[in-house]
């Protein structure tokens, strides 16, 4: 099996939110990642999983940040 691992920047391009918001996600362990060292890296699939399971939870969030 492989992953498809993206960096921040990427899941912030295409969830269409802030690097500072997804760091926030990250720390507050909302959103599924995996670190390397200080590195953190996605997997498109589980963000792709996960913005399905959460998809009225994100649209609050977003309009609160």
């Amino acid at each position: 099996m492989t992953k498809e691992l993206c960096d921040i920047k990427q899941v912030s391009n295409y969830l269409d939110v802030s690097v500072p918001y997804l760091r926030k996600l990250v720390r507050a362990k909302m959103i599924p990642h995996y670190k390397f060292g200080n590195r953190i890296k996605f997997d498109i699939k589980e963000i792709n999983e996960w913005v399905e399971n959460n998809k009225v939870e994100m649209k609050k969030s977003i309009l609160l940040y």
